[in-house]
């Protein structure tokens, strides 16, 4: 399959590599792209980091000095995922850690495991949802937001991606977010491109949501909102039989579009 990767620049290159080594063909039109923001740490007590993305840490421009070194290897950690646990390691953050495998795991932990009052600092995007700000709230500890950094959307497709859409030559399109997803139908809007029959393939339910409003045909969900769940699902989609389905089901659209022009 060809293959339109919409993801932030390093993390595209990342699932390209993945994606190639399966056999597939790859188009990047990265639609968002992660700038740091320059926020300052803030000052006063910090009883743990909080953190869901490894752009968290990596695009952060605090001091080397501030929080001090001391500090960082102390202060406790609740971050999602490996990659973002490598990121605050790379960055000095080496204190006791709790590791959750997405947001919503996170909260549970945050919520079990710490008790008010305490002060948590979350490490964020500008873009985020609401909801692990909101379950520690409601649990009674104070969460301070530090958005480190934010997703600017691109103002139009990659040269490369424009041109195998006018070719008709993209299979699936790989949205990793709503928001992505939004811009990406912005992106071909702006450019008058068809992707209705496209197939897509959303990490998630939320994501997908925009897909179905703007009518595409062929929208497909990973089984849980993990990478690996997307590339299972693109290998479950692009196999010989199933595309031999889809083949004979558009050649009995054509053929019923056909005879519908008889009286």
């Amino acid at each position: 399959m060809r293959i339109l990767v919409t993801r932030g620049r390093d993390d595209a290159r990342r699932t390209a590599d993945k994606l190639t080594n399966s056999g597939h063909q790859i188009v990047l039109s990265p639609v968002i792209e992660m700038c740091p923001t320059g926020v300052a740490w803030p000052q006063g007590l910090t009883d743990a980091v909080v953190a869901t993305s490894a752009a968290a840490f990596d695009l952060a421009e605090f001091p080397a000095d501030f929080p001090l070194p001391e500090a960082r290897r102390l202060m406790r950690l609740f971050v999602v995922g490996s990659r973002t646990l490598e990121a605050a390691r790379r960055h000095g953050f080496t204190g006791e850690t709790v590791v959750a495998t997405d947001a919503k795991e996170l909260a549970t932990k945050l919520t079990t495991l710490l008790k008010p009052p305490l002060r948590l600092v979350y490490l964020a995007g500008h873009d985020r949802k609401p909801d692990l700000e909101t379950a520690c709230s409601d649990a009674g500890l104070t969460i301070v937001p530090i958005e480190t950094y934010e997703a600017r959307a691109a103002t139009q497709l990659s040269d490369e991606a424009l041109d195998a859409f006018h070719q008709e030559a993209i299979d699936a399109v790989l949205h990793y977010s709503r928001r992505s997803a939004e811009i990406f139908l912005s992106l071909a809007a702006s450019a008058e491109i068809n992707h209705a029959a496209v197939q897509h393939v959303a990490i998630s339910a939320d994501a997908a949501e925009p897909l179905h409003d703007a009518a595409c045909q062929r929208v497909a969900i990973a089984a849980e909102p993990k990478e690996v769940a997307i590339l299972a699902l693109l290998s479950e989609l692009s196999s010989p039989k199933r595309q031999e389905a889809i083949d004979n089901i558009r050649a009995a659209a054509e053929l019923l579009k056909g005879l519908s022009a008889y009286p």
